[in-house]
This record gives structure tokens, C-alpha cells and sequence, in this order.
């Protein structure tokens, strides 16, 4: 087994050592003069975030409700064999949240009852649209996991989840409101 690795050292140092640099082409002037561009243009870019106004934190405390969600399934012959069937009457109602935003714009908070039960969020914000994903605090529970996209308006989140079960025999879209607390 050594032998072979001491084989390819030997030729990676022959080859370095063999190998001319290249030479300059036309086309290098204009990557050498690419630096100074993104210079300024790093620089304009620096003082477009420093005239901008730093984030505030925000915490925000709501509900939502879970509905049943539904899936395609094409009728073409190839997808014959595959069968859906949404239970509708589990992982339905409402629940409470909460929501927290950094001051660099990441999300966090998550659920403790409720359909979703003991859920985690992440995700990030802008400032007017909040994106996330909605995790398990138990891995192995089999609750609902997914994505939350909101929009920010004052001191209001409107949006909503969509939702599955983790072997996606059930699937659920949900609609969340939260005011700032």
C-alpha cells in the first residue's frame, strides 16, 4: 500500500518541478486590471451597508393553523403504480409560535404544541420576506417537517408552511399570522 502512494508523491513532484509557468497572455491585463475594479466597486458596495441602518432584533408570537395539503399524481402509465392516500384526519388544527429575527437578519424560534408539535425554525430575513425551515426537536418522531415563507409588514408576519410527514404519507399547508411582541 505504500509503495504505490510514494510512486504518485514522486511524480506530483516531478511534474511541479518540470512545469514551466505559463506565459502571459493577452487576456491576463485584463484579470490584472479586474482588482482595482472590484476595489471600488467593494468599496461602493461597503458604503451602500454602512449608509444602510443596522437591523433591530424582533421577536415576534403567533398562531397557526394546519389544513390538509394535496398532491399531484401524474395519470400517465409510468406513475400507475404509485398511490397516495392523505390521511385527513391526523397532525390538523392550531397551534402557537414563535418567531426570532437578529439584527443580521437570522431566523429562529419554533413550536412546542399543537400539530406540529416540538418543531425548530431557521431560517434568515430581509426585512420584509422571512424564509425558513420548519425541523424536528426529536428527530425521530415522525412529525411534520418543511418550509415557511412570510412577509414582513410593520409588526406582522403573514405566510405560510407547507408541511409534510416524514415518510410523506401526510401532507398539510398551514397559514401563520404573528404579531411582535
Amino acid at each position: 500500500m505504500k509503495r504505490p502512494l510514494a510512486i504518485a508523491c514522486l511524480l506530483l513532484a516531478a511534474c511541479s518541478k518540470s512545469s514551466p509557468p505559463a506565459p502571459a497572455a493577452a487576456d491576463d491585463a485584463a484579470v490584472r486590471t479586474t482588482p482595482s475594479t472590484s476595489a471600488s466597486t467593494n468599496a461602493d458596495a461597503g458604503a451602500t451597508a454602512a449608509a444602510a441602518p443596522a437591523g433591530k432584533a424582533s421577536s415576534f408570537a403567533g398562531k397557526y393553523t394546519v389544513t390538509a395539503g394535496t398532491m399531484y399524481v401524474p395519470e400517465h402509465k409510468d406513475w400507475s403504480s404509485v398511490k397516495f392516500k392523505n390521511d385527513d384526519s391526523k397532525m390538523l388544527g392550531d397551534g402557537e409560535i414563535s418567531i426570532a429575527i437578529d439584527p443580521s437578519g437570522r431566523v429562529s424560534g419554533g413550536t412546542e404544541a399543537g400539530p406540529l408539535g416540538a418543531s425548530l425554525i431557521d431560517g434568515t430575513s430581509d426585512g420584509t420576506t422571512l424564509t425558513g425551515t420548519i425541523r424536528r426537536k426529536d428527530p425521530t418522531d415522525d412529525g411534520l417537517t418543511g418550509t415557511l415563507v412570510a412577509k414582513i409588514a410593520g409588526d406582522a408576519i403573514d405566510g405560510t408552511m407547507n408541511l409534510a410527514e416524514s415518510n410523506a404519507a401526510v401532507v398539510r399547508v398551514a397559514k401563520l399570522v404573528a404579531k411582535k411582541k
